[in-house]
């Protein structure tokens, strides 16, 4: 019975190697945002401004940077393989060139707002996934892995 459990913990254990570990990222697909009264330089005569003091904003796209997202280091996605399937939309990420690591960002309404999260460093490739909800709107998940990109050819 000893050399059973021994043998089952091994081969548990060997199960896990070579393993890629993944996570994802979702992006919120609607935040409610708060408008403030916009400052103008100059009303024109006769006109004032009208207040929309609440809106939700949908999202628009997701996108993955070298370095935070406000020094516009975009990467461009490519066709690739992660893990053994391919994916239309890949990055390789956190390699030599990417010293601050890398960000996702979600956009809403066109480039309104944006939210953005670092991607852990030890992740290697990501793809991203779109879809639809029950209301038809736009989803998207980023889900890396610790796999490196293989190019397709």
């Amino acid at each position: 019975m000893k050399g059973y459990r021994i043998s089952l913990i091994a081969t548990a254990w060997l199960a896990t190697i070579g393993v890629a570990t993944a996570y994802e990222i979702d992006c919120p697909t609607r935040i409610n945002i708060k408008s403030d009264h916009p400052e103008l330089e100059a009303t024109p005569e006769g006109w004032q401004v009208s207040i929309n003091k609440n809106r939700s904003l949908l999202l628009t796209s997701l996108g993955v940077y070298s370095d935070e997202p406000v020094k516009l280091f975009e990467l461009k996605p490519e066709i690739g393989i992660i893990d053994g399937k391919k994916h239309d939309l890949t990055w390789q990420i956190n390699s030599a060139y990417d010293e601050n690591g890398n960000y996702v960002k979600c956009s809403y309404n066109g480039e309104e707002v944006q939210l953005a999260k670092k991607i852990d460093p030890s992740m290697k490739s990501c793809w991203a996934i779109y879809a639809n909800d029950e209301n038809q709107h736009t989803t998207a998940k980023l889900i890396c892995s610790t796999s490196k990109l293989q190019e397709v050819e």
